[in-house]
């Protein structure tokens, strides 16, 4: 296990095959992980999951990291960038953490901090965005909290738990992280 990135809470490496498990498959098949996510409209199975990690680690414009935690070295989520637009220098980010003991500990803010300095310091993308629905709350403030500004809303675009809500897009710049 190589640690590519380090926070005080927790670690990043490559995802490998390997944390294709019950465990992650678990998250992604339990509502109250995958409320205010795009994962968990259809049951996901090992065999896709695979797949899905298979192609997202072959893919050149995705960078895929296991978020682990510093104590136990357990794998508690994954975090993303992708859709790189080199000529813009953007990317969107993309975060699950799927072990719910870790939730509300500031794992997210430490995690997307880490990537976040990562993409602008090494990769030299000067804005990040991601999308996140109006039923995530907690992603909201976390987001807010490191400096993204909501940029637009698609209203009632997703359908989730019986009803339609919004689909917001935030964007941050370097000068707008904060620490």
């Amino acid at each position: 296990m190589i640690k590519f990135l380090e926070g005080k809470l927790i670690y990043l490496r490559a995802i490998a095959l390997s944390d294709v498990n019950e465990s992650y498959l678990k998250w992604l098949n339990e509502p109250d992980v995958t409320t205010g996510l795009a994962s968990g409209t259809f049951p996901t199975s090992l065999e896709s999951l695979r797949l899905y990690v298979e192609q997202k680690s072959a893919d050149k414009n995705t960078i895929m990291f296991a978020i682990c935690d510093q104590k136990s070295n357990k794998h508690i989520g994954n975090i993303k960038l992708d859709n790189f637009d080199w000529v813009s220098r953007t990317c969107e980010l993309g975060v699950l953490i799927g072990e719910k003991d870790f939730w509300g500990k500031g794992i997210g803010s430490e995690v997307c901090k880490l990537t976040i300095r990562y993409a602008l310091q090494q990769l030299n993308i000067r804005k990040i965005l991601l999308a996140v629905y109006a039923n995530n709350p907690g992603a909201i403030k976390v987001y807010e909290k490191i400096g993204f500004v909501k940029e637009g809303t698609l209203r009632q675009h997703i359908w989730s738990n019986g009803e339609y809500i919004d689909k917001h897009y935030m964007g941050l710049f370097a000068s707008e992280l904060k620490a």
